[in-house]
Order: structure tokens, then C-alpha cells, then sequence
């Protein structure tokens, strides 16, 4: 633990699981974030150079979130920057571990503490010289 996040819960260390799917099914072959359209639904692509180490750095500096009215220990979602990307990570072994993927600005949270999140992205956006791309993402 280091700290406390914006709901003054503890700040955890999260583990990073890899996707199950066989298919990868947030890993293409390309070196940049993107989406593909699976029916109705934006599924987040990770870029081929995003391997477990580089996933498990971005959980242990990531953001959390929870909505209004969430009642577990551990945040619904977890998010930061890399390259001007964002990305959510969601649990997988709800307390322990979570997988994350880009996150489409539409399914961003706009209740609770989204504004606080969204402030701490600008400003690790900025630190890492990628403040425009996040700002685009966020339509801002």
C-alpha cells in the first residue's frame, strides 16, 4: 500500500492478469492503441509493444475510480496514460488483480469523482509531453 486515492481508501498495489481469451482479444498486431467494432461494442486494442511488464507499471501508478454508491474495498476501475492513450484496467480477481485495455471516450464515467480522474490524467498527460492527444480523447 502507498497513500490513499481521491475516495481516501488506501492505495493499493494491483497484479496484472493477462487476457484469458486465447484470441487476445485486447492484443493486435499493431504498435499503436486502437478499436475494433464487434457488433455494438468498441473492444480497446493494445498496441503489439504493450507486454506484462509495461501493463503491470501502468496498474501500479494508475488512478482509481469508483461510482457513487460502490460499496467494495477495491475500485470498479482503474485508469492512466501511456503514449496519449488512455486506459481503464477492470478487475479480474475482484481485490487482486485487474486487465486493462484503451479506454473509448464514451464509456469514460461521468459520475463520482470522473472529474478528479479526468485532472489527474491532464496532469500525467502533461508530465509525459502527451497533454494534446488526452485532451483530444476527452473532447475538451
Amino acid at each position: 500500500m502507498a497513500g490513499a486515492d481521491a475516495t481516501n481508501r488506501p492505495r493499493m498495489t494491483w497484479r496484472y492478469e493477462p487476457d484469458e481469451n486465447p484470441k487476445r482479444k485486447h492484443h493486435w498486431d499493431r504498435q499503436h492503441a486502437g478499436f475494433v467494432t464487434v457488433g455494438r461494442i468498441r473492444v480497446g486494442k493494445c498496441p503489439s509493444t504493450m507486454d506484462a511488464s509495461s501493463a503491470q507499471a501502468l496498474l501500479e501508478e494508475a488512478i482509481p475510480y469508483s461510482p457513487p454508491r460502490w460499496d467494495r474495498p477495491y475500485p470498479k476501475r482503474l485508469y492512466a496514460v501511456s503514449d496519449g492513450v488512455v486506459y481503464r484496467a477492470a478487475p479480474t480477481n475482484p481485490g487482486t488483480s485487474y486487465h486493462g485495455f484503451p479506454e473509448h471516450p464514451q464509456t469514460f464515467p461521468r459520475a463520482g469523482n470522473a472529474r478528479n480522474v479526468k485532472r489527474q490524467l491532464l496532469e500525467r498527460a502533461a508530465r509525459q509531453g502527451c497533454e494534446r492527444e488526452v485532451r483530444q480523447w476527452m473532447n475538451w
